[in-house]
């Protein structure tokens, strides 16, 4: 279990550092960016345990914080693409 999870999350970062162009830009542009898309990863997942806490206290407001992270993580997936696909 402990592997899958690790899969999961490697991918799952490989996905939010998508937003991290390689090249045309410099390295303090570069290191801002990776800055940003740590911050944004560390904010998604304590939302989604944040949701699945009160989820699991029968709470259904659990599905505020739960719908939140999954909307900011697939709009940085989604500028990640966008922003490869630009550079490439």
């Amino acid at each position: 279990m402990d592997i899958i999870v690790e899969i999961i999350l490697e991918l799952y970062m490989g996905f939010m550092m998508l937003i991290v162009p390689e090249k045309n830009i410099g390295k303090k542009h570069r290191v801002i960016a990776t800055i940003l898309a740590v911050c944004m990863l560390v904010i998604v997942l304590g939302l989604g345990v944040w949701g699945l806490i009160w989820l699991e206290e029968s709470n259904l407001y659990g599905i505020i914080p739960l719908s939140i992270a999954i909307l900011l993580s697939l709009i940085q997936i989604i500028a990640g693409i966008v922003l490869y696909n630009k550079h490439h």
